[in-house]
């Protein structure tokens, strides 16, 4: 039974404060009440077949079908009524059924002002696609009482009111499409690795600027959200980190002053606080990033869905991590995985593809940096296994170079000039492009590394070079920012041990 399985996800997904909210609303109701226990045993049993079993036993002779429909009908009438007190659109579309009501009664005046009151809430919170609903009605009202009351000149003022708020919600929307096509071009073809590369953007950068130039527009709340999100997420995939970390502290500034305007979840307030905190950590400002991160535990316990706090928790472990770990941390970065095995690591499966990869290789990362190779090649076993859902990442090649040095470690040469051939047969490698792509491949072709300490000097030289130049360019920070792979190579060929080496580059601002 489909609507079983989403009842179990739905009760799953809700907060205690929601919980509370649902059995205090459902105790106000008389009669039958075998929805409730039903209600009670999806809060220990995860399947369908263990749910009917349960309820079968416990509530003899009920129906489990109409149980089922009942409560899921119940408890999403139960979460608009609780999102009214909360969203303003809820409140605002509520508002114009009720004055629908009213005026389907001939209650035209009170009807008008039920609609005042709600245009008065979505001017409050710039809520442009509600406005345009609520003066369209009001001009349904109005026409269908013969415009009584009404003179032409206002009339047509509001006929006019609605092109303006028309053309700003076009405006709007090109601004949402634009900021969108720019993500998804950052989360499945990756940050910019060229000059040749960055021209590509020049479309998305174009046409933003050809939106914002018109004043009228851009002197909105929702424009200048849209435009900093835009400037900072373009900023942060060309790799001007500095541009990048002022933008997002802006655009951080603006929500904390508008906080009546942020959406429920506030999905891009978060997006923001992500986004300063990628660019400090690609920076190497790690400590300044401790307020964002406290941004971030704000957010995951502010009573949010679980769906939404467990994707909190999962960012706000996965930054902390790895500013220990490129810090030189690594013991420190296990007392912290372990503090989060239970609520985060136990319920990975209901996070989304991207951020199970995204743990994963965290916890890989910080395996190889210990040189625990049994482990290491355990958590890459996990991944590989699961190569057909994440290859479509990124982040999915970061892992693939990871296991070139594993196995290296490891000794299984053989796996190396295959697997190399077909990394660079799928991001089709340009020489000039990748290079520390590049690098990797030739280091892990050095392999066995040679014992004697003058060997290891002259093998040394022959890859510092190469580092060095690689450190200077910008575009390649994106790659070693979950893994450094530079690190790992001048730590096998000098044997100064990692964290040392991560110590040093977070002191001589290197990073």
């Amino acid at each position: 039974m489909r609507l079983a399985a989403s009842l179990i996800i739905l009760v799953h997904s809700l907060t205690k404060s929601e919980k509370r909210y649902f059995k205090l609303s459902s105790n106000l109701q008389d009669g039958d009440k075998a929805y409730l226990a039903l209600f009670d045993s999806i809060g220990e049993k995860t399947t369908e077949e263990e749910l009917r079993a349960c309820f079968q036993e416990s509530q003899k002779g009920k129906n489990y079908e109409m149980a089922v429909k009942h409560l899921y009908k119940a408890l999403l009438d139960c979460l608009v009524r609780l999102r009214e007190k909360q969203d303003d659109q809820t409140r605002i579309f509520n508002m114009i059924s009720k004055a629908n009501i009213l005026f389907e009664r001939e209650m035209v005046e009170e009807a008008l002002a039920c609609l005042e009151k709600a245009k008065e809430i979505a001017i409050e919170f710039e809520n442009d696609y509600a406005l345009l609903l609520i003066l369209r009605t009001e001009l349904k009202f109005l026409s269908l009482s013969d415009f009584n009351g009404i003179s032409e000149k206002e009339l047509v003022g509001k006929q006019v009111r609605i092109t303006e708020i028309l053309k700003y919600s076009r405006n709007l929307n090109q601004h949402i499409q634009l900021y969108d096509i720019l993500r998804h071009r950052s989360m499945y073809k990756g940050y910019i690795r060229s000059d040749s590369q960055k021209e590509q953007m020049n479309d998305l950068v174009l046409s933003e600027l050809h939106l914002i130039a018109n004043h009228v527009y851009r002197d909105g709340f929702e424009a200048k959200k849209l435009h900093m999100l835009f400037q900072a997420a373009y900023y942060l995939n060309i790799g001007s980190y500095k541009l990048a970390i002022r933008n997002y502290r802006d655009l951080i500034s603006l929500f904390e002053a508008n906080r009546h305007r942020l959406c429920v979840p506030p999905v891009y307030y978060y997006n923001a606080i992500l986004g300063i905190l990628d660019s400090l950590h690609v920076a190497g400002l790690y400590s300044e990033m401790a307020p964002f991160l406290a941004k971030l535990e704000e957010l995951e316990n502010d009573g949010y869905s679980m769906e939404f706090s467990l994707r909190v928790l999962c960012n706000r472990y996965v930054y902390t991590s790895i500013a220990y770990q490129h810090q030189g941390g690594f013991a420190e970065a296990v007392e912290f995985r372990k503090r989060y095995d239970e609520p985060l690591f136990r319920r990975m499966e209901l996070l989304s593809l991207r951020a199970q990869l995204r743990l994963l290789l965290c916890d890989l990362s910080l395996a190889m940096y210990q040189e625990r190779l049994k482990e290491a090649r355990k958590i890459a076993s996990i991944i590989m296994g699961k190569g057909k859902l994440f290859q479509s990442f990124p982040l999915f090649k970061v892992v693939r170079l990871i296991c070139l040095l594993l196995q290296a470690e490891l000794g299984n040469l053989d796996y190396l000039e295959p697997e190399i051939h077909s990394i660079k047969r799928n991001i089709h490698f340009d020489r000039r492009v990748y290079m520390t792509e590049r690098l990797v491949f030739q280091f892990v072709k050095e392999y066995p590394l040679p014992v004697y300490k003058m060997h290891k000097e002259r093998l040394w030289k022959k890859y510092h070079r190469a580092i060095a130049e690689i450190v200077e360019d910008k575009y390649e920070r994106q790659l070693l920012k979950n893994f450094d792979f530079l690190v790992w190579i001048e730590h096998k060929l000098t044997r100064v041990s990692l964290d040392e080496l991560f110590r040093e580059r977070v002191a001589s601002g290197a990073v």
